[in-house]
């Protein structure tokens, strides 16, 4: 699995990580397609029970 930050720097993990243990080791998550649009970003949180 490969991860592209906003300067174009790649990250690469192991293909069998999930969504989830991406973003608890403090990668945000961005999916996007080919029609990317720069000017349109939503955000999605969670709630986090303790």
């Amino acid at each position: 699995m490969e991860l592209t930050n906003n300067k174009g720097e790649v990250a690469v993990l192991a293909d069998n990580l999930t969504l989830k243990e991406i973003a608890e080791m403090g990668f945000s998550i961005d999916l996007c397609d080919n029609a990317f649009d720069e000017t349109e970003h939503w955000v999605a949180k969670s709630e986090q029970n303790e």
